[in-house]
Formats: structure tokens, C-alpha cells, sequence
């Protein structure tokens, strides 16, 4: 188990192939991550869950029906700064638009959201949900790196 490692894993179907241009827009970040590419996203991440990784979809609110299967208990969305135990976790970001798809979803341990200042209440509702898909990673992927200790 490398705690150190953050890396980026894309699914081959309906994501831009890793090129010269994506490094540019990256800012040259590509060049010092590690990337991962797949064929089948909800398989991979089941497949994660099984040998005890934390799945956790980035959402302004948790998908209604969704219950934990270890408590029972349904899946609530938490605020980024609760989070703060240095367990092993994928972070997955869904398109700009759609946000995550049915199957990855379901393969989610839990959501997250950036809290903001027109917040409901702590269980998921009303996060901020108007930052592009690449702000909302850099903050999410920042904060998990914190916790866990890493320069």
C-alpha cells in the first residue's frame, strides 16, 4: 500500500486520449502523475471496493435510495473538511453536465461536496455545485492529500 502515490485513473470510453495537448493544459501536472486507463470504470472501482478502498463520488448531494452496505444505513454526502482519516481512496469526478453515471454511482463507499455558503444541511443537500469539473478535483485531490500527510 503506497500512501504516497496520487494518480489519475480515466476510462478509455468517452474520455480525450492522453496527448501533448492535455499535458499543456495540465500545465505540465501529467508529467509528474501517474496515469491509469481502463476499460470498464464501474468494474475497476467494485474491484477497489472489495480489497477495502473508499469510494467516493464527488456530488452536491447524495443519489436518494443508496444505502451503506456495511451499516445499512443510506449514503449520505459529506463536506470535504469532515473528511480527515488517511484511508486509501478513489476520488471520482463525473462529467460537467451529467456528473457520475448510474453504474459508478452504485460502485460509490460514500459522496463528497464542497460546502459553501448557501448550505441546507449536513446531509448532502445543496453543496456548492457550480465549479467546473477541474476546480472541484484540484480542491477535493488537495484536501485528500493533506490528511494524508503528503508534501
Amino acid at each position: 500500500e503506497n500512501k504516497s502515490c496520487i494518480g489519475v485513473l480515466v476510462c478509455k470510453k468517452n474520455s480525450a486520449p492522453i496527448s501533448p495537448v492535455a499535458s499543456a493544459s495540465s500545465a505540465g501536472a501529467l508529467e509528474y502523475s501517474t496515469i491509469y486507463s481502463c476499460n470498464n470504470l464501474p468494474r475497476i472501482l467494485n474491484a477497489a471496493k472489495d480489497d477495502g478502498w473508499r469510494i467516493l463520488g464527488a456530488a452536491a448531494s447524495a443519489p436518494a435510495g443508496m444505502i451503506d452496505e456495511n451499516t445499512g444505513e443510506p449514503l449520505v454526502c459529506h463536506d470535504l473538511p469532515t473528511l480527515t482519516d488517511d484511508r486509501s481512496t478513489i476520488l471520482v469526478l463525473g462529467s460537467e453536465g451529467y456528473g457520475l453515471r448510474t453504474l459508478v454511482t452504485r460502485a460509490c463507499t460514500g459522496f463528497v461536496r464542497i460546502p459553501g455558503s448557501n448550505d441546507i444541511d449536513t446531509q448532502g443537500c445543496a453543496g456548492v455545485d457550480s465549479l467546473n469539473v477541474s476546480v472541484t478535483g484540484g480542491i477535493m485531490l488537495w484536501h485528500l492529500k493533506q490528511i494524508c500527510g503528503l508534501p
